[in-house]
């Protein structure tokens, strides 16, 4: 999948969803522009960049404007990588229109191209050492903000891990609990073959050995958590000699600073949450009174 591709992607928002963002801040009516006077008087609304910054979620924020009443006459793609002071949605309408999509339209647009723009540090930084490596990221988010996290890692040129429990299978340490440890786990190896033969089986370990004990057992994917980067590329390189069909990730504490060296040691997938968790973007909102 190209990055072009990615970029394109929509994440798919309701009419319900976008209203229920507006109710949230506008539950009854803009009491100050109602106090005013001024809602009738039409008015131009511009959102533009403050710094360097790869943009997401305009389309979300143009339909937040629509719902209010406004026209939107321009918006640039989310995934765009933007420069500072740049346009990025403009729109006119009423003051009242304006005044009630204002808001929850930058707010949108902020939290998203952060998440998109820590998401696009990690893919270009890790590219460098390792141009065939993913970054995909966990479903750590904010609770009730996926959809949007999903569409912003999207535009920074990443991917997802999983959705959610139902859609892959991954087994953790916390479910070999329950199964009496690795030796449990292959025993089930030809049975879960069996119950999904659609689905790849994926399992997180934090020790050699035991990664040794499932990739002969025949898994599909290897999700190391937390081993150190000197156990780690050897580990690796081995495993891909004797294993060449055998996917390999990490997780756990991969971040900006760290994820050069954990991609240069030939990992498949790099497995973070880091980009959920950070300042949003700063953008700068004009609004103007029209004649």
């Amino acid at each position: 999948m190209s990055a072009d591709h990615k970029t394109k992607m929509s994440v798919f928002f309701s009419d319900e969803a976008i209203a229920r963002l507006i109710q949230e801040d506008v539950p009854y009516l803009d009491l100050t522009t109602y106090g005013l006077g001024i809602g009738k008087q039409p008015g131009e609304i511009e959102f533009s960049t403050r710094d360097p910054m790869t943009i997401c979620a305009t389309e979300e924020a143009a339909r937040v404007l629509k719902y209010c009443g406004a026209e939107v006459h321009y918006q640039v793609e989310s995934g765009t990588v933007c420069q500072e002071k740049q346009l990025i949605l403009q729109a006119s309408g009423t003051a009242q229109a304006l005044h009630s999509g204002w808001r929850v339209a930058l707010n949108l647009m902020e939290y998203a191209s952060g998440i998109a723009s820590r998401t696009r540090v990690l893919v270009d930084t890790a590219k460098t050492v390792n141009q065939s490596v993913s970054i995909v990221t966990t479903r750590k988010c904010f609770p009730g903000t996926r959809a949007l996290s999903i569409k912003a890692v999207l535009a920074g040129g990443g991917f997802f891990h999983r959705l959610g429990l139902s859609e892959t299978v991954l087994i953790f340490n916390q479910h070999l609990i329950f199964l009496g440890g690795i030796v449990g786990l292959i025993e089930r190896m030809n049975e879960l073959r069996r119950q999904f033969p659609e689905q790849h089986i994926c399992v997180e370990l934090d020790t050699p050995k035991d990664a040794w004990m499932v990739a002969q057992a025949g898994v599909d994917l290897i999700q190391f958590d937390k081993i150190p980067l000197p156990d780690l590329e050897p580990l690796v390189l081995k495993l891909k000699q004797q294993y060449p069909n055998l996917k390999l990730a990490v997780a756990g504490g991969i971040t900006s600073e760290n994820i050069k060296d954990y991609a240069s040691t030939g990992i498949d997938i790099l497995v973070t949450s880091s980009p959920y968790f950070g300042k949003p973007c700063d953008i700068a909102v004009k609004m103007t009174m029209v004649q």
